[in-house]
């Protein structure tokens, strides 16, 4: 089965290296069941929470044991050009978290595909996000 993953981060202080974070996404297959996500996540930075947006969905979709592709749109360049193996300027800490990532994809049996997500064109996605800061 194919799945598509929709996802961004939010952030309540893009100034601010710390600030609460909350998580958005959308699950399709291609049977066209569609699953959506809003979850608050603590505390990090915007990139963090595009990270764990990735983490949480992919987690949902490999609880259905049917997957075997998945195209993953995410609203942050930096991740996506880092999974096409581009050389990207992040800090330490976030390049732990994406390589955390990225290793354990690598043992899955599992074909992802990243591709960068214009949130502006997809508003449900980031409204899902925001929804969770304010919860």
């Amino acid at each position: 089965m194919k799945y598509s993953l929709y996802v961004t981060g939010k952030c309540n202080d893009t100034r601010s290296f710390q600030s609460n974070i909350g998580i958005g996404g959308v699950i399709l297959n291609n049977n066209g069941n569609e699953i959506s996500f809003s979850k608050k996540v603590g505390r990090g930075t915007c990139i963090e929470a595009h990270i764990y947006g990735l983490v949480h969905g992919i987690s949902e979709i490999l609880k259905y044991s049917d997957a075997e592709n998945i195209d993953a749109y995410v609203s942050n360049m930096n991740i996506v050009n880092y999974f096409k193996g581009k050389e990207i300027e992040i800090n330490s800490r976030t390049e732990i978290l994406l390589s955390n990532l990225k290793n354990p994809i690598k043992t899955l049996r599992l074909d992802i595909n990243f591709e960068y997500l214009e949130v502006n064109e997809y508003n449900y996605v980031r409204n899902l996000a925001e929804e969770a800061l304010i919860q």
